[in-house]
């Protein structure tokens, strides 16, 4: 990818003669597991402002194979500015998908990260001793941190290899009513296939994909091409062959995510809903804090939730009922998950 200003972005290996220095590093990891559009963004957040954890910001995501280096040699604000500025000149000043502003300390998933290193972006066995080394990393650059704050969507229902690998790990869970999903979800489609869409490509542009640089100009083929037919047809015609899909997807997902949580031993699990968190943080983070046993480095009562206002178009309202019917069957119990929340409000 071509920027306007030159980011100066690291070679692979400018951190190898550093990493020894990393071996005395212990790992336990936080995990926040949820769907997509289910509130990770915002509890992931919250929890890295009130306790003493390291996280995973863009900075650290861009500059991976340099943080060593610059950590050592006094360079980390020259290229976190280097950064900033290849955002601005591309125009990137939010995630396109949602409101997250865009910067270096912007936090993100892990999977990117993996992904640049390996050919998976969830954690498997062919990548686990390079997520320790992004964990062993993150801890060695922020000494006051007792432990690493990570999320990753793509890792929900993978719970269970993971605390094989990482017997240390904890894992907090998050949730909200499936209508509210599906309905993001098919937003943040939406929005994806929609204008000029530079930071995601930034964070796939470094992709291992089977084919390199041919499978990725297909990739982008593709990409342009749902465009093309979204132009044409419109986007009410496109979210409604869209749904469907992600109904689908949403039902194993979520299948995955309750899973996880029964087969955790329960001193490594800690689960709450988007709705009862933006409710309450206070009383939330406390037993966060709890169930952490880490101390608070700022207030909870400094946490203060702007919940979107999760409008959904009366088309989909009507289609609730079917879904949460088959998320019964699938599931084995209800997916409601906030009955005490407002009504859905509905679209004009």
């Amino acid at each position: 990818m071509k920027f306007p200003d030159e980011p100066n972005f690291p070679k692979t290996g400018e951190d190898s003669e550093y990493l020894n220095k990393l071996s005395e590093t212990p790992i336990s990891p936080i995990f926040i597991m949820g769907l997509h559009r289910s509130g990770t963004t915002f509890l992931y957040d919250s929890i890295s402002r009130c306790f003493p954890v390291a996280n995973l910001d863009l900075y650290n995501i861009f500059y991976y194979d340099r943080l060593l280096k610059n950590h050592f040699n006094n360079n980390e604000e020259n290229d976190r500015t280097r950064l900033n500025r290849a955002f601005r000149s591309l125009g990137i000043t939010d995630r396109k998908l949602d409101a997250v502003w865009v910067d270096d300390s912007t936090v993100e998933e892990y999977g990117w990260l993996l992904r640049n290193e390996s050919y998976r972006i969830s954690i498997q066995k062919s990548n686990k001793d390079k997520f320790g080394e992004i964990c062993q990393k993150l801890l060695f650059l922020n000494p006051d941190s007792k432990s690493v704050l990570l999320k990753n969507p793509w890792d929900t229902g993978n719970a269970k290899q993971i605390l094989e690998w990482f017997p240390n790990a904890r894992f907090i869970y998050i949730t909200r009513d499936p209508i509210y999903i599906l309905n993001s979800q098919v937003n943040a489609f939406l929005s994806l296939t929609s204008g000029s869409q530079f930071f995601q490509i930034m964070l796939i542009d470094k992709f291992k994909i089977p084919g390199g640089k041919v499978s990725r100009a297909l990739v982008y083929a593709g990409w342009k091409v749902l465009r093309a037919v979204k132009a044409v047809v419109g986007d009410p015609v496109f979210a409604f062959f869209t749904k469907p899909v992600v109904a689908f997807s949403l039902q194993g997902d979520l299948k995955g995510y309750y899973n996880d949580i029964k087969t955790l031993p329960k001193n490594s699990v800690y689960s709450l809903s988007y709705g009862a968190f933006n409710q309450d943080p206070v009383s939330k983070l406390k037993e966060i804090q709890k169930f952490l046993n880490l101390p608070f480095v700022t207030p909870a009562e400094s946490i203060h939730p702007k919940p979107r206002k999760g409008q959904i178009p009366e088309s989909l309202k009507k289609q609730e009922p079917a879904l949460m019917k088959r998320l019964r069957r699938t599931l084995g119990h209800s997916a409601e998950v906030d009955p005490g929340t407002p009504p859905i409000q509905k679209t004009p």
